[in-house]
């Protein structure tokens, strides 16, 4: 479809955007906002950082902190990837202007990656958690949001983000041994 596009000034691309803008916003507000699945959504927003914070491991606050922020980072940009590559839409988002899918983005997926990193330190027990959240995150939750509606694939298939959500987790634990060792090299010389 992309090849079929006639060549376009700038001028054309910012009220083609305008227009989608406008299309979006109504809506939004005559069909998702204040709907079930809006509220939906904006509980999957709040209920897992309330469960984050009264089980987190306070003393280790920054160092499983890191590993939230690099998920909400990750995910951020994959979502939006995939949304402007149009893999997939939301029928339902949370706030209007934004293309990720924010429910899970800034909550549901990096807190569920600090209770892992939490609660498995060992590599072999982190890894099978990361499977069994993957299979989870892949092929029970992205369906449900299909089935309400809050997730439409366009091109995308569940088992394609089974071995993504692995792979984030490993990446990041690794990232994370590997700067607390520096660190910790660091502040030997240091004394």
């Amino acid at each position: 479809m992309i090849n079929q596009i006639k060549p376009v000034d700038i001028e054309t691309i910012t009220e083609i955007q305008r227009h989608l803008l406008e299309a979006n916003y109504h809506y939004w507000i005559e069909h998702v906002l204040f709907s079930f699945n809006w509220w939906f959504l904006l509980v999957l927003s709040i209920v897992p950082w309330i469960i984050w914070w009264q089980v987190v491991d306070k003393t280790r606050l920054l160092e499983i902190s890191l590993m939230g922020t690099l998920a909400i980072i990750l995910a951020i940009t994959f979502d939006t990837a995939g949304y402007s590559l149009v893999l997939w839409s939301y029928g339902y988002k949370l706030v209007q202007m934004t293309p990720s899918l924010s429910s899970i983005d800034l909550a549901l997926l990096p807190v569920a990656y600090m209770l892992i990193y939490q609660l498995f330190p060992k590599w072999k027990s982190y890894f099978i958690a990361h499977v069994i959240f993957s299979v989870g995150g892949s092929f029970v939750m992205e369906p449900l949001f299909v089935w309400m509606g809050i997730y439409t694939l366009h091109g995308w298939q569940y088992i394609y983000s089974f071995p993504i959500y692995i792979v984030m987790g490993i990446g990041f634990k690794w990232l994370i041994l590997k700067m607390d060792a520096k660190q910790t090299r660091a502040k030997n010389k240091v004394k």
